[in-house]
C-alpha cells in the first residue's frame, strides 16, 4: 500500500477541516442517555448534515429533508467538494452521493478501532486516516480510492499524539519528548525535541502553525522550518493543574482556544504566545458564598474563536461565553432546557456563529425533546426543529421574553460600549470613607473612579493583573493582591506605593485588614491563610482552614473534620467586633483575632450568615419564609441578638435568569454606611429599601448583575456586572444615573 511522494496546490478553504475537527470533540464530549451524535455544516450554512440512527441532510433555507442514508453510521462527517457528496468515518470509511443515492467508494473496516479523520483537503480531494495505534495512511479520494502512504505507528514507543495539517501536506507524531513531522509531498521527516512529554497536537487551519501541549505549556511551532516561535504557560487550574485537554483554532489562525484543566478556557495569540484572556467556568454556591469550578459535559467553539457553547454540571443548561472577556452570556436556553441535565449529546455553532445546533433529552419542550434544533443566538429562541421523520423542518414561534410580576426600570441606554476594563473584571471595592471605586482586571491596569460622576480619576499599569482587592477601615490603605502572590499597597490620599509583600500563596483569592492598619490577612492558592504584619513584613499567623462536614457511623452522626486545610476564597470581619471568617468551598470558619483560636459560634450570630464587612455593624443572611419553599433576605443586629430587617421573599427559581439560561446568579445585599437604606438584588431583580419602614421603594432590572455597593455618602447604588459593566443608579432620582465607561475600551 506504500506510494512514494505527492504533490498538490495549496488548500484555498480549511473550514471543512475545523467542522471535522470539532465534530471530533462532539464525539468525544457527549455524554447520557441519547444516541451519538455528530453533524457538519456546508461553507456557506445552508446545508446541515445531522447523524442519529442515520444520516439526514437537511436545507436550511428552504427547511425542508433532502435525504436520509440509512445504514451508514458515521462518527465524522465531512461534505466534500464533489456536489452531494459525503465522507462518512466510522469502523469502515464511506463516500456517499445523496443526491443520487449510490454508494462511491469505501474502506472496510480493519480493527475493532474505529478510523479517524485527521484531514481532509477539498482543494486536494485527499484525507489523512488514523488506524487506532497501528497507522496512518493518505488517500487520493475520487470514484475510486487511491492509497498514497501507509506510516506505521511504532506501538512499542510512548505514541502521546497524532496529528494532520489541514492542507493535507504534513503529519505529526509525538513519541514521548520527541515530535516527527512528516513532509507527505515526498520523505523528509524532521525531529523536534521538547521539554516535556508531548499531550495534545493541532494544527492551524493554515497549517503554517502547529500548537503542542508540553505539561502545563503551549509551544508555537513554525511547521516550514520546524522551530519553536512562541511559548506560554497556561493559568493554572485547580483540578487539572493547567494542563490542555481541549484545544482549537480560530479559523483565521491567529488565536488558540486550550482547555485548561476542567473548567478554564485560555485565549492565546498565536503570534506572540500572550494570554489575551482566561474565561473561568464557575458556579456561585449561595449556602457557601463561594464560586465552584463547574465541568463542561458538551462544547463548542464558534468558527472565529471567540464564543464557546456548553453545558455545566451545576447550571444544567446551555450556556455561552465569550471567550475575548472570559464573561458569561445568559443567551441561549432557558426554560426548555431545565431539568434536563447531562443529557446533550449535540451542540454545533453554524459557519456564522448565529445559529446553534442543538439535540437534547429531557428538556420541558414534548417538541425538542429527542430531536435536533436550530437556535437562534440573538432572539435565544429555537428556531426549528428537525425531525427525521418529517419532510420539512418544524418551524418554531420565537419565545416572547416573560413580563415580570414588579414594576421595572431598565438602565439607560448608552450610545457606545459602557466597558470599564479591555478584559474579566476580577475584583471590585468601594472605598469606606471616600466617594471611590477601585476595579482590577485581567488587562493588568487598576482603576480609580469617582462612580457618582462617573469619572475615571486614575489608571495604574501593573507588571502582573491584579485578582484582589482590600481597602482599610479607614480608607487610608489599598491592598491589592496578584495573580503571582504580590501583595501591593498604595496611600489612597497622594497614591504613594509602599513595599510590596511576597506572600507566595499563588493567585491570591481574598485580602482583609485587621483594625488599626497594621495587620492584613492574605488567602490565595495554598491551603493556609496568613496575617502579616505590614509594617515589619513579619509572618505573625497561619491560619489553618479546616471545614466541618457530617458523618455517619450506623445510626450515629456527627460532624467530621477533614484532615488537611482547605484553599480559602473570602475573608469578612465583622466591624465593632474580633470576628475573622474564613470561606472555602465546603464551609466557613470563625476566628477570634485576638487570640486567634476557632470560635464554634459567636455570641450574637444566627444559626447561618451570608456576609461580613467594614462598616457593616450587621449580618446580611436567609431566613426561613412561611412558605417552606421561600426564602427571606434578611439584615440581623449581632449586638442585639436579633432579626433588624426582612427584606425581599425569594424562591431558588427566583435567583435565575429567566431572558435566557436558567443561570443561577443568586442573592446579594448592601446597606449604605447610615444603616438608612438596604439594596438587595434577586437574580437580575434589584430593589432598594427605606429601612425606617422596611418598604420597599423601588426595583429595577440588571442584565448578569453580581455584586452590590453603595457610595460613602450613600447617594449611589454601584451595579458590578458579569459582563464588565458597572452600573450607577441614583437614589436621589430612584432612576439609572449612568454606567461607568472607559472611552479607550471599545469591545
Amino acid at each position: 500500500m506504500t506510494m512514494d511522494g505527492w504533490t498538490g496546490p495549496k488548500i484555498v478553504n480549511v473550514t471543512i477541516a475545523i467542522f471535522v475537527f470539532l465534530a471530533t470533540l462532539l464525539q468525544q464530549d457527549a455524554v447520557g442517555a441519547v444516541s451519538r451524535a455528530s453533524a457538519a455544516f456546508s461553507d456557506d450554512g445552508r446545508l446541515l448534515l445531522v447523524q442519529m440512527e442515520e444520516l439526514a441532510v437537511w436545507d436550511l433555507e428552504s427547511k425542508t429533508l433532502l435525504a436520509k442514508i440509512p445504514d451508514l453510521p458515521c462518527r465524522q462527517i465531512a461534505p466534500m467538494k464533489q456536489d452531494g457528496w459525503v465522507l462518512c468515518v466510522g469502523h469502515s470509511v464511506a463516500i456517499y452521493d445523496w443526491k443520487n443515492r449510490v454508494a462511491i467508494a469505501t474502506i472496510p473496516s480493519e480493527s475493532r478501532e474505529p478510523y479517524q479523520l485527521l484531514a481532509y483537503s477539498r482543494e486536494s480531494d485527499q484525507l489523512i486516516l488514523r488506524h487506532g495505534n497501528e497507522a496512518v495512511s493518505v488517500w487520493q479520494l475520487g470514484k475510486k480510492l487511491i492509497p498514497l502512504k501507509h506510516i506505521a505507528l511504532d506501538q512499542k514507543k510512548d505514541l502521546s499524539a497524532v496529528a494532520a495539517s489541514p492542507d493535507a501536506k504534513q503529519l505529526a507524531i509525538a513519541q514521548g519528548q520527541t515530535i516527527h513531522l512528516y513532509d507527505l509531498r515526498g520523505t523528509a521527516i524532521h525531529d523536534l525535541a521538547v521539554d516535556g512529554i508531548v499531550r495534545e497536537l493541532l494544527f492551524a487551519p493554515n497549517s503554517a502553525t502547529l500548537a503542542v501541549n508540553v505539561s502545563r505549556a503551549m509551544l508555537f511551532i513554525e511547521t516550514s522550518g520546524a522551530s519553536v516561535s512562541a511559548r506560554v504557560m497556561l493559568p493554572s487550574a485547580e483540578e487539572g493543574g493547567g494542563q490542555a485537554t481541549r484545544q482549537f483554532f480560530s479559523r483565521d489562525s491567529q488565536r488558540l482556544v486550550v482547555e485548561s484543566g476542567e473548567s478554564s478556557y485560555a485565549l492565546l495569540d498565536v503570534s506572540t504566545g500572550k494570554l489575551v484572556a482566561l474565561t473561568e467556568v464557575l458556579y456561585e454556591d449561595h449556602e457557601r458564598g463561594v464560586k465552584v469550578p463547574s465541568h463542561l459535559h458538551t462544547v463548542d467553539i464558534s468558527a472565529d474563536g471567540d464564543y464557546l457553547v456548553g453545558q455545566s454540571d451545576h447550571l444544567s443548561t446551555l450556556q455561552i461565553w465569550d471567550l475575548s472577556t472570559g464573561t458569561m452570556l445568559p443567551d441561549l436556553c432557558g426554560h426548555d432546557c431545565r431539568q434536563m441535565g447531562p443529557r446533550v449529546s449535540l451542540l454545533k455553532w453554524s459557519p456564522t456563529g448565529t445559529k446553534v445546533v442543538v439535540m437534547l433529552q429531557g428538556g420541558l419542550n414534548p417538541e425538542m425533546d429527542g430531536k435536533v434544533s436550530l437556535w437562534d443566538v440573538s432572539a435565544h429562541s429555537p428556531e426549528l426543529v428537525l425531525d427525521p421523520g418529517q419532510s420539512q423542518a418544524k418551524v418554531l414561534v420565537k419565545r416572547q421574553m416573560p413580563q415580570d410580576s414588579v414594576p421595572m426600570v431598565s438602565p439607560m441606554p448608552t450610545p457606545a460600549p459602557a466597558f470599564v476594563h479591555a478584559m474579566v473584571v476580577r475584583a471590585v471595592a468601594a472605598s469606606p470613607t471616600a466617594n471611590q471605586l477601585v476595579t482590577v482586571s485581567d488587562d493588568g491596569f487598576m482603576k480609580v473612579w469617582d462612580p457618582g460622576q462617573g469619572m475615571l480619576l486614575r489608571q495604574l499599569k501593573l507588571l502582573v493583573p491584579a485578582s484582589a482587592l482590600a481597602f482599610s477601615s479607614d480608607g487610608a490603605i489599598l491592598a491589592v493582591g496578584t495573580a503571582q502572590g504580590e501583595i501591593r499597597l498604595w496611600e489612597t490620599h497622594s497614591w504613594r506605593e509602599f513595599s510590596p509583600y511576597a506572600s507566595q500563596q499563588g493567585r491570591i483569592n481574598a485580602l482583609q485588614f485587621l483594625p488599626g492598619n497594621r495587620f492584613l490577612v492574605i488567602a490565595g492558592e495554598q491551603p493556609h491563610v496568613l496575617v502579616v504584619d505590614l509594617v515589619s513584613q513579619a509572618l505573625v499567623k497561619e491560619l489553618v482552614h479546616i471545614s466541618r462536614s457530617s458523618g455517619c457511623v450506623g445510626k450515629t452522626c456527627a460532624k467530621k473534620r477533614t484532615v488537611q486545610g482547605e484553599v480559602v476564597e473570602g475573608l469578612n470581619f465583622l466591624d465593632g467586633t474580633a470576628w475573622l471568617m474564613t470561606i472555602s468551598r465546603s464551609g466557613r470558619v470563625v476566628w477570634d483575632s485576638r487570640t486567634w483560636r476557632e470560635v464554634e459560634k459567636p455570641d450574637g450570630m444566627p444559626d447561618v450568615w451570608s456576609s461580613l464587612g467594614w462598616n457593616q455593624p450587621h449580618i446580611w443572611t436567609t431566613t426561613r419564609a412561611r412558605d417552606p419553599k421561600s426564602m427571606t433576605l434578611a439584615i440581623w443586629d449581632p449586638t442585639h441578638n436579633k432579626l433588624w430587617a426582612g427584606l425581599d421573599t425569594f424562591t431558588h427559581r427566583d435567583t435565575e435568569v429567566d431572558h435566557g439560561p436558567p443561570v443561577g446568579l443568586g442573592t446579594a445585599i448592601a446597606v449604605d454606611a447610615q444603616q438608612r437604606w438596604a439594596a438587595t438584588r434577586v437574580g437580575e431583580h434589584v430593589s432598594v429599601w427605606d429601612l425606617s419602614t422596611q418598604a420597599k421603594r423601588k426595583t429595577f432590572h440588571v442584565r448578569t448583575p453580581s455584586h452590590l455597593h453603595w457610595t460613602r455618602d450613600g447617594k449611589h447604588l454601584i451595579v458590578s456586572t458579569l459582563n464588565r459593566k458597572i452600573l450607577v443608579w441614583s437614589l436621589e432620582t430612584m432612576a439609572p444615573a449612568h454606567y461607568l465607561r472607559d472611552p479607550s475600551v471599545t469591545r
